[in-house]
């Protein structure tokens, strides 16, 4: 019984692990600020606060993974599109939705 016990508390602590949300703040802050500056607002690459962070998640997620822009155009080099590699802790896979989801999220908070 304490095996049991002991197991399923263990899934339940891995479950919840796993189905944590990212923490945007610290995806953005290990794979942006050093272009985008700590905070978004702007550094070698543009602002993002204010600008960027307001655009649909589809366009933003289109910017992050394709290098397009909202207007279709695309971004000015060195930005590297995300969908041809990975975070730092992707392991080469490309970022989730889940990820560049919180990764705006963590634009549009006042900071």
């Amino acid at each position: 019984m304490r095996l049991f016990v002991s197991m399923s508390l263990l899934l339940t602590c891995l479950s919840a692990a796993a189905l944590a949300a990212p923490d945007g703040k610290e995806l953005f802050q290990q794979n942006c600020a050093v272009c985008h500056g700590d905070r978004g607002q702007g550094k070698v690459g543009p602002k993002l606060v204010g600008d960027s962070s307001r655009w649909s998640k589809k366009l933003f997620e289109r910017a992050v993974l394709e290098g397009v822009d909202d207007e279709g155009k695309a971004l000015k080099a060195p930005m590297p599109h995300w969908g041809q590699s990975s975070l730092k802790e992707d392991k080469g896979k490309p970022p989730t939705a889940e990820e560049i989801d919180a990764i705006q999220a963590y634009l549009k908070k006042p900071h």
